[in-house]
């Protein structure tokens, strides 16, 4: 979740994923002042979650993890 997912390894990510989204790159928006309300850093949070879902089987620990955040 820390970084974005390296598409040169999981070469169907995109496909699958059309609006990726991790966490470094929402605390550079966040040092960048990019996010203008709460409700713009909810929708990434909540976009790096249910990326996991929508990618992951349920029993894989991403899938888990981001149930658990």
């Amino acid at each position: 979740f820390l970084q974005p997912v390296d598409t040169a390894l999981v070469t169907d990510y995109l496909a699958v994923i059309h609006h990726p989204m991790d966490l470094g790159t929402m605390q550079q928006k966040v040092e960048q002042h990019i996010y203008m309300t709460l409700e713009e850093f909810r929708e990434d949070i909540m976009r790096v979650c249910n990326n996991a879902r929508i990618y992951n089987k349920p029993d894989t620990i991403y899938y888990r993890e981001a149930e658990r955040l």
